[in-house]
């Protein structure tokens, strides 16, 4: 098993609003899916060090993003996943401020995704 860096979506990294992030995506309006895995704390004491795992349960998963919505640059995160890859890791994320955490997986040409919110305490970083 190996892993391989792509193209990189520098848009995407670059983009400053949600809607912003999606399009670079080609997600348009993604369908809300409950076969995506998102764990998160629900309370983080500070927002530099966050940790989250990730999931996709949707057959033929050939990208996942995290966007951190409160973010200066959401985008937080993109990998591609190829020939029956596991569609599957953990990340630590820098969170801003308290914020929705979005998770955006393209299947089959198609596009879902789960969110779930991350109360942050100390917001002192990650400007």
């Amino acid at each position: 098993m190996s892993a391989l860096a792509a193209d990189w979506n520098k848009k995407g990294f670059e983009a400053r609003s949600l809607a912003d992030v999606l399009k670079s995506l080609n997600a348009g309006s993604p369908a809300s899916s409950k076969s995506i895995q998102l764990k998160l704390p629900e309370i983080a004491d500070e927002g530099t060090l966050v940790p989250a795992f990730v999931a996709s349960k949707i057959p033929n998963t050939q990208m996942i993003a995290i966007i951190v919505e409160n973010n200066i640059f959401p985008l937080a995160a993109s990998f591609v996943f190829s020939n029956g890859a596991d569609p599957a890791f953990s990340a630590n994320l820098r969170v801003r401020r308290t914020s929705p955490i979005k998770v955006v997986v393209q299947a089959n040409g198609k596009y879902f995704l789960t969110s779930k919110e991350v109360k942050v305490a100390t917001t002192d970083m990650c400007d």
